[in-house]
C-alpha cells in the first residue's frame, strides 16, 4: 500500500533518481521565473522517497537536504536579496517542513507495517484456536455420546428396577449429556466455518418441501409445550439452490429459539414471501420479546439476552452466530425484529439466483 509500486533495492540507485527529479523541478522553477509555479513539485521526490518500502531517516534527510539546496539556489538566483541570510532561512524552513512530512510518512508507515504484523499474527492464533476447538470437541463428543447413550438405554430397559430417585439420577445425566453434544456439535461447526473448511453443497431443490420437513420435525418438540407452528405461504413451490445441511441448521436453532422463549399453548408462524429476487422466511413467535438494546448482539457468540426461556431450557448463545455464518455464506442476511410482551421476529433472506 504505502510503496506506490517502487520495487528498487538499491537505495543509492533511487535516491539519483530523486536527486535527477529535484533537479529538473529546480530548473523548471527557474526558468518559469514564478517560484509559485512548482512551489508544491518539490514534495513529490521526497514523498515518494519517504513512501519507498527500504526507506529510513538517513535517506530522508539526504534528499531533504538537497531539495532545500535546489530550491535555495533557484531562489537566490532568480531574487534580489541584501545579504545571505534570508535566503538560507527560508532554505532552512524548507528543509524542516520536508522532514517534517517525510517523518509524518515514515511513521506512519512503520505503524501501518505494524497494524500488518499484528493481523498476521492474529490471523494465525484464530487458526490455532479452531484446530483446538474442533480436536477437543471432537475428542469430547465420543465419550459424551457415549453416556448419552448409555444413561437413555438403562432408563429404557432398566428402569423398573430402579427407585425413582435412581431414575431422576439418570435422567438429569441424560439431559446434561444431551446438551453437552449440542454444545459440543456447535463449536464444531464454529471452527469449521471459521477455519474456512465449510462448503456449501448448493443444490436446486424445492424450498417450500424443505421448509415442511423441517417444520414437522420441530413440531414435535413443540408439541411438550403445547406450541403450535404454522406455515404461511402464497408459494405451491418454489426452486432455487442451497445447501440442505447447513440451512436445516438455520431453521433448526431459529424453530427452537422459539420454541424456548414461547410461552405454553401459543403459536409459532413460519412465513415465507419473495421479492427482488431473494426469498424470505420469517420465524414469528409470541413469546417474551427481547430489549432493543440487546438486539444488536444476538448474532455475536455465546451472546444470550436477559430474557429467560420459559421452561427452563438451556442455551449455549452460539445457535444464532451459527445461523448468520451459514446465511452469509448463502450470499444472504439475517435479522431479527423484537419488542417486548409482543413476541420476536427473526427474519432472513437468500437469492433466488
Amino acid at each position: 500500500m504505502f510503496e506506490f509500486g517502487l520495487k528498487i533495492e538499491n537505495k543509492i540507485l533511487i535516491t539519483c533518481i530523486s536527486f535527477i527529479a529535484l533537479s529538473c523541478i529546480g530548473i523548471l522553477d527557474y526558468y518559469t521565473g514564478s517560484e509559485a509555479s512548482v512551489l508544491l513539485a518539490y514534495l513529490i521526490p521526497i514523498l515518494l522517497i519517504s513512501f519507498y518500502g527500504k526507506s529510513d531517516k538517513i535517506l530522508l534527510i539526504i534528499n531533504a537536504l538537497f531539495a532545500a539546496v535546489v530550491w535555495f539556489t533557484v531562489d537566490y538566483t532568480t531574487q534580489d536579496y541584501s545579504n545571505l541570510f534570508n535566503p538560507i532561512w527560508n532554505a532552512f524552513v524548507r528543509f524542516i517542513i520536508f522532514m517534517l512530512i517525510g517523518l509524518l510518512i515514515l511513521n506512519l508507515k512503520e505503524k501501518y507495517q505494524k497494524v500488518l504484523k499484528l493481523n498476521k499474527d492474529l490471523k494465525f492464533l484464530n487458526e490455532e484456536k479452531n484446530k483446538f476447538i474442533g480436536v477437543a470437541a471432537h475428542d469430547l463428543r465420543n465419550p459424551i455420546g457415549a453416556i448419552h447413550s448409555f444413561s437413555d438405554l438403562i432408563i429404557e430397559n432398566y428402569s423398573e428396577k430402579m427407585d425413582v430417585k435412581g431414575i431422576k439420577m439418570l435422567s438429569h445425566i441424560k439431559n446434561l449429556s444431551n446438551n453437552s453434544l449440542k454444545l459440543l456439535e456447535d463449536l464444531l461447526d464454529i471452527s469449521n466455518i471459521e477455519s474456512g473448511t465449510i462448503k456449501l453443497q448448493l443444490k436446486k431443490d424445492n424450498y417450500i418441501d424443505f421448509i415442511t420437513k423441517y417444520m414437522y420435525f420441530n413440531l414435535l418438540v413443540a408439541k411438550k409445550k403445547e406450541i403450535n407452528i404454522r406455515l404461511i405461504t402464497n408459494e405451491k413451490e418454489l426452486f432455487f439452490q442451497f445447501d440442505e445441511h447447513y440451512l436445516s441448521e438455520v431453521i433448526n436453532n431459529l424453530l427452537t429459539n422459539a420454541i424456548k422463549f414461547s410461552f405454553p399453548e401459543s403459536e409459532i408462524i413460519i412465513k415465507i414471501s419473495t421479492s427482488n429476487n431473494f426469498v424470505k422466511t420469517e420465524i414469528i413467535d409470541q413469546g417474551q420479546g427481547i430489549p432493543v438494546k440487546e438486539q444488536t448482539k444476538l448474532f455475536n457468540y455465546f451472546q444470550k439476552t436477559s430474557v429467560q426461556p420459559t421452561n427452563g431450557e438451556t442455551s449455549s448463545g452460539l445457535g444464532l452466530a451459527i445461523a448468520k455464518k451459514i446465511i452469509t455464506e448463502h450470499k444472504g442476511t439475517i435479522g431479527v425484529v423484537s419488542e417486548i410482551n409482543k413476541g420476536s421476529n427473526f427474519y432472513f433472506e437468500l437469492p433466488l439466483k
